[in-house]
């Protein structure tokens, strides 16, 4: 009976997303979204302060050796895949279940920064990324002698 539920809820959310995208994506000219190429987009956060960016990502289930991470100095790429297979016996019956996620998440950063420098967490299914930003060096006056 629950199988039988979350299988309606999973195939309603897949139409409605598809109806989505047939009304804002393709018919404006944008490129297929993520969620066409079986690939999550993870809810993120971006924060700037003085010296850095601050990037934090949801993406539940995955092992951070699961997780790759790119930068460049004013953009940032992370992509993970989750791959779990459960299985369990007991009498009478065997279950198995096979999960399984890509996450893609690509952004433009609003300040250029150094990706040599970044730190960064992985804990609870957040990830968080800390990019310095680029220095800029003081400009010095020379008095003319």
């Amino acid at each position: 009976m629950w199988r039988d539920t979350f299988e309606e809820l999973r195939n309603m959310e897949r139409r409605i997303n598809q109806l989505f995208e047939e009304l804002l994506g393709e018919r404006i000219g944008l490129p297929a979204t993520p969620a066409k190429l079986g690939v999550r987009e993870p809810y993120a956060d971006i924060m700037e302060t003085d010296r850095e960016v601050k990037v934090t990502i949801e993406i539940p289930g995955v092992d951070k050796k699961d997780i790759n991470i790119n930068a460049t100095k004013n953009s940032l790429e992370v992509s993970a895949e989750m791959k779990k297979e459960e299985e369990e016996e007991k009498e009478g019956y065997v279950r198995r279940e096979r999960r399984y996620n890509k996450y893609y998440r690509a952004f433009a950063l609003p300040e250029e920064v150094e990706p040599t420098k970044a730190k960064t967490t992985f804990k609870n299914g957040i990830l968080q990324i800390v990019l310095p930003k680029k220095r800029i060096e003081k400009r010095t006056t020379i008095k003319v002698e």
